[in-house]
């Protein structure tokens, strides 16, 4: 499927459009087959890449936006996603 994220075909941070690579928003335990049906993907450069996912630098903002963009998108609720997911990127509080 395609993004629901984003639609240009540029790093999403840094707007570079060399070396990119797809990210998977929610990732880990089974989620990127779950994230790329449901469209939960964004491109992004490779520096940006690595810093995402050896440093944590933007990876919660990313999985709460995903979250965010997915209820938005399938008129769902923090339950729904949860039920998907297994978690909620959201805070509670």
């Amino acid at each position: 499927m395609k993004s629901i994220i984003s639609d240009k075909k540029e790093c999403f941070f840094c707007k570079t459009t060399y070396g990119l690579e797809k990210h998977h928003c929610i990732h880990g335990y089974g989620r990127r087959k779950l994230a790329d049906a449901d469209g939960l993907t964004v491109y992004l450069c490779h520096i940006c890449h690595r810093n995402l996912h050896d440093l944590s630098i933007h990876d919660r903002d990313l999985q709460m936006l995903a979250q965010k963009r997915w209820q938005e998108y399938n008129h769902k609720t923090v339950a729904d996603f949860r039920a998907r997911y297994g978690k909620s990127y959201l805070y509670d509080g």
